[in-house]
């Protein structure tokens, strides 16, 4: 690809291969940048039809992908760099954070065989040789973690079992709603603090892209 196309996002692959330096501070940012330079040679396709649709899009599209990028290269390097696979790695989800706090706030980690991760038809947290309550001990220390008004609040939502109004009465939090947005966002806390959501792979365009290189 000709260096026209990439100058003019230089600035975001700049400013994401830093986001991820200070990440993973383990990894060179001048090998972060690389790997960002080559998506843009891998996906001539898909720039081509980001930029048809505006900037702000493209900007916004680019911005997901090229973190998508350099997360996946950044956690590559440093399993190899530590000794395991990538395989290894969990992203906790919402529900499971949700599943699994009555049980971790009350303290009971031998309950595991009574737990529901309520996830029919997907895979479900590891629960063989003891790693549920691997995953319980790594809940715990997340809600440590986050904000003194926020571990209140799940406290009385997972450990007692309050509703949402109960909970607005209890902490003078005004409607039931106001309490469900920051019990949300309480629970976004503990994710990213676990490490994040899991990125978003675009893998149909991918493959397009490949199929049309080739």
């Amino acid at each position: 690809m000709d260096w026209s196309r990439i100058e003019p996002w230089d600035y975001l692959i700049t400013k994401v291969a830093s986001e991820y330096h200070k990440k993973f501070s383990i990894v060179e940012l001048h090998d972060i940048k690389q790997t960002l330079y080559e998506w843009f040679a891998h996906h001539p396709n898909k720039l081509d039809e980001w930029e048809a649709i505006g900037h702000k899009d493209t900007k916004n599209l680019l911005y997901r992908s090229l973190r998508n990028e350099a997360l996946d290269y950044c956690q590559r390097w440093k399993a190899k760099s530590l000794g395991y696979d990538t395989s290894d790695l969990y992203y906790y989800e919402p529900e499971v954070i949700e599943a699994l706090l009555p049980a971790v706030l009350r303290g009971e980690f031998a309950a595991t065989h009574k737990l529901d991760l309520g996830r029919t038809g997907r895979p479900s947290a590891p629960s063989e040789g003891g790693n549920l309550q691997v995953l319980m001990l790594e809940i715990d220390s997340a809600y440590w973690k986050i904000n003194k008004e926020d571990r209140r609040l799940l406290f009385l939502r997972h450990a007692e079992s309050l509703d949402f109004k109960e909970i607005a009465n209890a902490l003078d939090l005004g409607t039931d709603d106001a309490v469900r947005m920051r019990h949300k966002r309480a629970i976004k806390r503990m994710v990213y603090k676990l490490g994040g959501f899991k990125p978003y792979v675009d893998k149909v365009s991918d493959q397009e892209d490949t199929q049309e290189q080739s």
